[in-house]
């Protein structure tokens, strides 16, 4: 069947999920053939991983159900064919994959079989070794007195290509490992992935010169490591994670020096896998010793806000049994391990379908095309837009109108389309030009020379003002409680408010605010109660409500504390009025020289404060400005520090730390790298305390950070 006919039917086997019957096997196996040669052979799949994941144990459970089992059947093996550029060779242990879950229930029903195949020699507490489930192409790398010989991917469980001459390319696999010199043969299995950065940049490469995209960095991977021309594999920059040696794991007579899943993973390391030099050192894994802390555990990364960042993609958590002596004797089946399972997280990548592609105007004028999509939950969360950020980049990916898509979360944020389905399509799809005219004030739209972007340049633009006012009262910002998107619409159109300074002048409208549909007096006195609080702000948070262009939190902080620093230097008593006159004396040259500001910033910047004089002066009339506390010399030894938080802490958040850090001056950073000074550590920190530690990053507790402010 062509592809248009296979997603047809696709898509109503995954709404019928709860009707299927007997005479539905036979048609989802050749569903899932076809999925499965999509996906491996032309590394082209038109639907996500959790869609076939469903897919795939709805047959699983209806073979269990009628007794119907098949080796040739897809639960059974992978049946596809391979491409014909490389070599096809066997593999001397079967490459299996891992049974996979997304509940607890399944979990604690792995933990049950465990034990009821174990029987009386079942420990009383079993220990789980845990690790990151990388989202990679598996490898199995073949060496022969410790020389790299042979590589060869695991598409079938038997056998598929060799790869030799591009693994060489890979630049973390060790070549020569002298520790295996007597060994006449060793197999390391792992996996092969790419860098989000590099995936990126592969995928603007090949839209900039109109080639289909790569739906995700996987498929990166298999497609550079599979390439005739072996510096095209040298290019990529691909990276190997080394997870089982199969000459122990499954050998008959057990090394007695190795009997711990942690120690295999010890060996591989002292092999010259996975070490800090490698480019993909991170926690190695965590042991739980009961059922109940892995679960505890496993529901708190599935959590967003905890889940932890690579800088490669995974899609859940591995789970082994830690003590290999139990390994042979639990077995496997012919599709995965018994004493292994993975936890996988919630899907960060969809497929959904653009029902109308609209141009959205924002508060600097820029006109953005932004595609609203039948709705999908993406990490929790129900998506039911997505920005193509410019038109260059929507006639590249031709997004149409119609177009079934493939739709993520950018750093699990922002909802974004990085590939459309084009293969099946029905012709009904739809283009979308770019506006000559502003949707919102029918201004005749400009673009700069050397700029993508196309803009409205009609500053009382209604949709301008509008978006300025909605980063002005963020909570983040001023932080106006009760005053939010939809009374800014319905103010603006009743010209209540026109700019900043006029939303101090509401109470004027008392009296009518409370004939509005679901506004009671309680309601607008607490609004304008808000709206009198806000009058007190500090000068980073105005700096970035004002919405200048390339000024952010940490740009707002810098401006403010050399604002401060300088009125503080001749001048004890600080007037809004000397404010005014620092932030419109500003020069190119004297913010180029700023620490992390570039010409670009500093030209925005000046710009702004040129054209917008008439509304910040009146802005300044109806506000008192904090200064922020300039660094006393005795202080310097804490000045600029950059502190990060992970782990769980029981009687606060990490945004209540966050804001305590700020509160006191300091930097907050979401990530760990040599430059960071603290890292602030709860309970299950995981990868990033390991990290910090091989960094030589300072690892505290929350008390130590209370101590420092004393």
């Amino acid at each position: 069947m062509n592809q248009t006919e296979l997603l047809s039917i696709t898509n109503l086997y995954l709404t019928k999920l709860h009707r299927l019957g007997v005479e539905d096997i036979d048609i989802l196996r050749s569903i899932i053939k076809e999925h499965n040669a999509l996906y491996y052979q032309n590394e082209s799949p038109i639907i996500t991983d959790g869609e076939y994941d469903i897919l795939f144990h709805a047959l699983a459970r209806l073979e269990s159900d009628y007794k119907m089992f098949d080796p040739d059947s897809p639960t059974a093996r992978i049946a596809v064919k391979t491409s014909g550029q490389f070599r096809k060779v066997h593999h001397f242990y079967p490459m299996i994959s891992l049974d996979n879950t997304y509940s607890i229930e399944d979990v604690l029903d792995f933990e049950k079989r465990m034990r009821n195949i174990l029987k009386d020699r079942s420990p009383n507490e079993i220990e789980y070794y845990v690790q990151p489930k990388l989202d990679g192409l598996g490898l199995a790398l073949i060496y022969k007195y410790g020389i790299l010989d042979q590589a060869i991917t695991r598409w079938s469980w038997i056998e598929w290509e060799d790869v030799t001459i591009n693994a060489f390319e890979i630049g973390n696999i060790p070549k020569n490992i002298h520790i295996w010199h007597s060994l006449e043969r060793m197999e390391v299995r792992g996996e092969v992935v790419m860098p989000h950065k590099m995936f990126q940049s592969v995928n603007q490469i090949r839209l900039d010169n109109n080639e289909k995209l790569f739906a995700n960095p996987r498929n990166a991977a298999s497609w550079s490591l599979r390439q005739i021309d072996p510096l095209i594999t040298r290019s990529r920059w691909l990276q190997f994670f080394a997870y089982a040696i199969p000459e122990i794991e499954q050998a008959d007579v057990l090394d007695v020096h190795l009997t711990s899943y942690l120690s295999i993973i010890k060996y591989l390391e002292e092999a010259g896998f996975n070490s800090q030099n490698s480019g993909i050192h991170f926690s190695m894994g965590d042991i739980y010793h009961s059922v109940e802390k892995l679960c505890d555990f496993l529901i708190f990364q599935t959590q967003e806000s905890n889940r932890t960042q690579f800088h490669f993609d995974t899609d859940g958590i591995v789970i082994r049994m830690n003590d290999l002596r139990f390994w042979k004797e639990l077995g496997m089946t012919e599709h995965h391990p018994r004493y292994a399972i993975a936890y996988k997280f919630p899907a960060i990548q969809m497929r959904t379908k653009v029902l109308s592609i609209e141009h959205s105007v924002g508060r600097t004028g820029t006109v953005t095309p932004v595609a609203n999509l039948e709705p999908v939950n993406i990490w929790w969360v129900v998506v039911r837009r997505a920005t193509l950020h410019n038109y260059d980049e929507l006639n590249k990916k031709d997004v149409r109108i119609g177009d079934y898509v493939f739709v993520i979360r950018a750093w699990e944020v922002i909802p974004e389309i990085v590939k459309v389905i084009s293969e099946v399509r029905t012709g009904e799809e739809l283009n979308v030009l770019r506006p000559s005219t502003c949707p919102i004030c029918s201004t005749n739209l400009l673009q700069d020379a050397w700029k993508v972007a196309i803009y409205c340049p009609n500053l009382h633009c209604p949709a301008q003002i509008q978006g300025k006012l909605e980063v002005f009262v963020w909570k983040h910002w001023v932080d106006i409680d009760g005053f939010w998107v939809k009374q800014i619409e319905l103010f603006l159109k009743k010209w209540w408010i026109t700019d900043f300074s006029s939303i101090f002048h509401l109470s004027n409208y008392k009296e009518e605010m409370m004939y509005l549909d679901g506004y009671k007096e309680k309601s607008v006195t607490n609004l304008l109660i808000s709206i009198e609080q806000a009058r007190t702000i500090p000068l980073e948070k105005l700096l970035v409500s004002l919405g200048i262009p390339q000024v952010g939190k940490k740009t707002g902080k810098i401006l403010a504390q050399y604002i401060a620093g300088c009125l503080f230097s001749y001048n004890d008593k600080i007037s809004n009025q000397d404010i005014f006159q620092c932030l419109f004396s500003f020069t190119f040259e004297t913010l180029e020289i700023l620490h992390e500001i570039g010409p670009e910033t500093a030209m925005s910047i000046v710009e702004y404060f040129q054209e917008n004089r008439d509304i910040v002066t009146s802005l300044f009339n109806e506000i008192y400005i904090i200064l922020p506390w300039v660094y006393k010399s005795e202080n310097w030894k804490l000045a600029h520090k950059t502190f990060c938080v992970t782990g769980w802490f029981s009687e606060i958040s990490r945004d209540e730390i966050h804001t305590f850090i700020e509160k006191n001056d300091w930097e907050v950073r979401t990530s760990v790298s040599s430059k960071l000074d603290y890292l602030i550590i709860g309970s299950d920190a995981w990868s990033k305390e390991k990290k910090a530690k091989d960094l030589g990053v300072s690892c505290i507790q929350l008390s130590e950070l209370y101590k420092m402010c004393e």
